[in-house]
C-alpha cells in the first residue's frame, strides 16, 4: 500500500477528481489510516486511468490484459530494454 508522500499525493489527485469523472464520486481523506479507504482511492484512480478517455497516457505503463480485485486494471512499468 502507498506510504508517505506517495499516497497523500494519491489522495490529493484523487481529491482533484471529484465531479469530473464518473471514477471518481466523492472526496476521501487524505489521513486516514484505513487499509480499505486507501485500496478504494488506488482503484479509482486505476479506472479513471484506464477508462477514462479525458485521462492522462504515460509510454512506460503497459496494461496486462488482466484485471485485479474490484476489477482494478493491472499495468507492468516497460522499462525500454524488453520487447512487447
Amino acid at each position: 500500500m502507498p506510504k508517505g508522500e506517495v499516497k497523500q499525493e494519491m489522495f490529493k489527485v484523487h481529491n482533484s477528481l471529484v465531479g469530473k469523472t464518473k471514477y471518481i464520486a466523492r472526496e476521501e481523506n487524505p489521513n486516514t489510516g484505513c487499509g480499505s479507504c486507501i485500496q478504494r482511492v488506488k482503484i479509482n484512480l486505476w479506472k479513471w486511468y484506464h477508462y477514462d478517455e479525458k485521462s492522462p497516457t504515460y509510454k512506460g505503463l503497459i496494461f496486462t490484459g488482466r484485471l485485479g480485485i474490484y476489477n482494478m486494471p493491472l499495468y507492468r512499468i516497460h522499462n525500454g530494454e524488453q520487447e512487447e
